[in-house]
């Protein structure tokens, strides 16, 4: 039961969050895709150390 009301409210979260997004101006990619686009911005975020920990550096295979 407890659990059920933690998928509730984190489905309401998200359907709020969407709805918001539905009508805001400011951003086309949130509008159109508001779950996708906020998981999109947040790896945009979190990109940097991605790129340093699992892939590669910033100054690595730069031409000279």
């Amino acid at each position: 039961m407890h659990a059920r009301k933690i998928g509730a409210a984190a489905a309401t979260a998200v359907a709020l969050l969407a709805a918001r997004d539905l009508v805001q101006k400011r951003h086309a990619l949130l509008r159109n895709f508001p779950v996708i686009g906020h998981a999109r911005y947040l790896l945009e975020t979190i990109g940097p150390e991605l790129r340093q920990y699992i892939v590669t550096s910033n100054e690595e295979e730069r031409p000279f």
